[in-house]
């Protein structure tokens, strides 16, 4: 989910359940708790392909999300020494908590039993920095601005219009999958469609190619979108395999799919995609590399949009 909705939902859970006032100290603690699990961030400068193979685990699951809220109210706890640590702690729980949550219901695939159990799960009711949420957490703002709104009475007015809206999707999502009839394909992954009340990506993956289709609350089958082949096991497909951030991709890329071509000079190129990053024209995430005539890699590359991390053997 996006920055801001994570802020507000924050802040606004932790007002809505005990502050009849301001108080700085437990708002800073509640929204830089709703922000660390998100400090994972800092190793995409290493490698993209290592922070979204980590982004599903560490910070993310239930034990590290607490472990940053612990360290979050440390950290305010210095400069704010007269709050009782408890209730900083508590503060930054309650957000970090709730970033998991708004993540896992924006479509994120996350383990959140992590170090225990490996096995991620989600509920893909809204998408990624979903139009209508983003609309209910600047309404937030706008009632404690101008027109002087307590704080607490404003947080109970928007946490209360997220959750009905959050009940209503869930019940569009239900609808949805009816018309589905038994077609589902293993695995398939449901996602939201960006600003969309009634409608949700499937994707799919079987054994000659994945596909993604649309189906909506309204009626209906569901609605061609795009498909990408999955095309043979050549010997320079089977060696990107062996390659660090192929593997680190793979392992959290359920509907992935090589490309191969030629780079010139007898080298070729296999980059890896995922369909859920692709529209019917293009992709904006390939993961692979180069090798020379005789499989042998040269170097490891990341492209997400327009930037590129190259890393060499």
């Amino acid at each position: 989910m996006d920055p801001l909705t994570h802020v507000v939902i924050g802040r606004a859970v932790v007002a809505a359940a005990r502050e009849p006032h301001r108080n700085h100290a437990i708002g800073a603690a509640a929204i830089l708790g709703a922000l660390s699990p998100d400090i994972d961030g800092a190793i995409a400068l290493t490698g993209w392909d290592r922070y979204v193979r980590a982004h599903q685990f560490g910070t993310h699951s239930l034990v590290g999300a607490l472990a940053m809220a612990w360290v979050t109210a440390f950290v305010v706890g210095r400069s704010a020494r007269a709050e009782r640590f408890a209730a900083l702690v508590c503060a930054a729980a309650a957000g970090a908590l709730s970033h998991v949550a708004l993540d896992l219901m924006s479509g994120a695939r996350i383990a959140i039993l992590w170090p225990f159990v490996d096995r991620r799960v989600s509920l893909p009711l809204v998408a990624m920095a979903d139009p209508w949420v983003i609309g209910i957490c600047i309404a937030w703002l706008l009632l404690l601005w101008p027109a002087r709104i307590p704080l607490r009475r404003a947080s109970q007015v928007v946490i209360a219009a997220t959750v009905v809206f959050l009940c209503f999707k869930a019940a569009m999502l239900g609808m949805a999958l009816r018309q589905l009839d038994g077609t589902r394909h293993e695995p398939s992954v449901l996602d939201a469609r960006w600003g969309s009340l009634t409608g949700w990506f499937v994707f799919e993956r079987r054994p000659d190619r994945v596909s993604a289709s649309v189906i909506a609350s309204r009626g209906g089958p569901p609605t061609f979108v795009m498909t990408r082949p999955l095309a043979s096991d050549t010997p320079f497909v089977r060696a990107s395999r062996s390659l660090d951030d192929v593997q680190n991709f793979l392992a959290v890329h359920e509907f992935a799919f090589p490309a191969e071509t030629a780079a010139g000079g007898g080298r070729v190129s296999v980059m890896w995609s995922d369909l859920r990053y692709c529209s019917p024209t293009r992709c904006d995430v390939w993961v692979g590399g180069t090798f020379d005539a005789n499989g042998r890699p040269i170097a490891q590359e990341v492209r997400v949009g327009s930037v590129v991390q190259q890393r060499h053997n």
